[in-house]
């Protein structure tokens, strides 16, 4: 038992002293501290970052403009009223080209006013036994025009118009006796009609339109290289308006309303 105890003493005392350096001391040292010193540091590094995006850019600004100029392209059906004597210069007659123009003075977003103007052919096939050849016809409005709009942007501009002014048609065509004559019927003109555009771009829209044209007879005449005479409405056949199909090209001038 001796030599057990005396070796237990022995390791308990070498073990104890390693215990007791592993424990800092209150006088040792802190292992860092704080930097003191006058010398000026220049500050960090700016870190490099991408650009930021810009603002979202507006779009185009489809918005109504001051002044309106539209050219348009016409195709047109006259009306006629048959004469209890003689219908012939309404028979035959069918659908044909022409050309119209409006300038406008938009003075809001809403409404405008200005001038139109149509000038409107026809085919005028009359029948054999009309004894008429070589013949034409054609129609023509002008006058004053009010427009009224739907929308104060947009991409589509719908609209109404109406137009108040003088208007006619007429005939022309060589009789059997080879002498050509002209009848014309006209009088004070009421236009209504109205028109999708859509823009093509902040001053150009294209669209189709509709106007139907009526007359209030004031005049038929016949008229010849001799001279004119007058025409009983109720025994002549005349016509009495059109009604037109037509592309419009509008121009917008000036700046946004």
């Amino acid at each position: 038992m001796a030599p057990i105890a005396s070796a237990c003493l022995a390791s308990c005392s070498w073990v104890q002293p390693a215990f007791a350096d592993d424990v800092p001391s209150s006088t040792s040292p802190p292992p860092y501290a704080a930097w003191h010193s006058d010398t000026p540091h220049e500050p960090p590094p700016r870190i490099a970052l991408a650009n930021a995006p810009g603002p979202e850019l507006p779009g185009p600004a489809y918005e109504p403009r001051p002044f309106e100029l539209t050219p348009e392209l016409l195709l047109g059906f006259a009306n006629c009223a048959d004469g209890s004597a003689s219908d012939a210069r309404c028979t035959g007659l069918a659908p044909g080209p022409g050309l119209g123009a409006t300038a406008l003075w938009r003075v809001s977003p809403y409404f405008a006013f200005g001038a139109a103007v149509a000038e409107q052919g026809f085919r005028f096939s009359p029948a054999s036994a009309t004894g008429l050849h070589q013949a034409r016809a054609r129609g023509g409005f002008y006058g004053l025009l009010g427009r009224v709009y739907f929308f104060d942007h947009g991409l589509v501009e719908p609209y109404l118009e109406l137009g108040i002014g003088g208007g006619s048609l007429g005939t022309s065509a060589r009789e059997a006796d080879g002498i050509r004559y002209d009848e014309t019927a006209g009088g004070g003109a009421l236009r209504v009609g109205g028109a999708v555009e859509f823009f093509l771009s902040r001053h150009v829209r294209v669209g189709p339109a509709f106007d139907w044209t009526r007359f209030e007879l004031l005049h038929l005449r016949r008229c010849s290289s001799s001279g004119c005479s007058g025409l009983d409405e109720g025994d002549y056949s005349h016509g009495t308006g059109f009604t037109s199909l037509s592309l419009r090209v509008t121009l917008a001038l000036g700046a946004g309303l």
